[in-house]
């Protein structure tokens, strides 16, 4: 067998093996731990030792098959996986709206000069989808395409919760407490108390609570041909989060979305 003389060969049943308990966890953390999956209960799952597990989840994240939520200590799938499907048949409408949407998403780091992002729903959680970077020198790039956060921690993740009817708004939060606490000690009263002021302003603030000296604002609105609703985030260090500049920024997201919609010849209400 031909090797590189820098590389020891590997033999094609070990390949082979280490192949499939490495596509046996992909499907394990996509089918059975949609919100995502700690190492031992994925290793329980799939009847593994923990150190295999670590060192194969550990691998498939750094090739973007999944991603590791350094918070809540869970795996999920990641967004290079849907870029396979997207690739192979065409039919992912996530990825199509993120194509279609980066030009605002560039325009609005352009005129704020911060990290923006592009967040959908999934389930019980957001995902974000996209982002572009500002222009600002100090970043405050927190999330990364295919980070998930439960719905309401986070300004996209809340701005997504309070677009949602009352009733279903709430019903999340109760879904979703157990999990909060991972985020930085983030209480279920802290979640509710900024659910109602994201609804009476009509976009979410984020002033610093799950990354320190970091801040973001979050604005949801109603996609037109889909009916579903996307969130628009921008994170800034907190000291140019001033009230101010908070609104200006709500303003220029605000904007966009009105020519981005214009574009489309069709004008659905804007969440606010």
């Amino acid at each position: 067998m031909a090797t590189d003389k820098n590389h020891t060969a590997i033999p094609t049943g070990a390949t082979s093996t280490t192949l499939s308990k490495a596509s046996k966890l992909l499907r394990t953390v996509a089918k059975t731990f949609p919100t995502g999956g700690t190492l031992s209960r994925i290793a329980r799952e799939v009847g593994m030792n923990i150190a295999t597990t670590h060192r194969l989840l550990s691998s498939l994240t750094h090739e973007g098959l999944l991603t590791f939520d350094p918070y809540a200590k869970t795996y999920h799938v990641g967004f290079e996986l849907l870029q396979i499907a997207e690739s192979a048949q065409a039919v992912a409408p996530d990825l199509k709206l993120r194509h279609r949407m980066r030009p605002m998403l560039a325009n609005i780091a352009r005129r704020t000069e911060e990290s923006t992002y592009l967040s959908i729903r999934s389930n019980q959680d957001s995902v974000c989808i996209d982002l572009a970077e500002g222009t600002y020198p100090i970043s405050a790039n927190t999330l990364i395409a295919g980070a998930r956060r439960p719905l309401g921690v986070g300004a996209g993740a809340m701005a997504l919760l309070a677009a949602l009817p009352l009733e279903e708004g709430d019903l999340m939060v109760v879904q979703n407490q157990e999990r909060y606490e991972r985020y930085s000690g983030i209480t279920t009263a802290e979640v509710e108390q900024d659910l109602v002021e994201s609804r009476r302003q009509g976009f979410a603030f984020n002033n610093g609570r799950i990354v320190p000296e970091v801040a973001a604002l979050g604005v949801a609105f109603r996609v037109p041909d889909t009916g579903h609703y996307v969130a628009i985030s921008v994170a800034s260090v907190v000291s140019r989060m001033y009230p101010e500049r908070r609104q200006l920024i709500v303003e220029i997201i605000r904007d966009e979305i009105r020519d981005w919609i214009s574009g489309l010849e069709f004008r659905p209400p804007i969440y606010s």
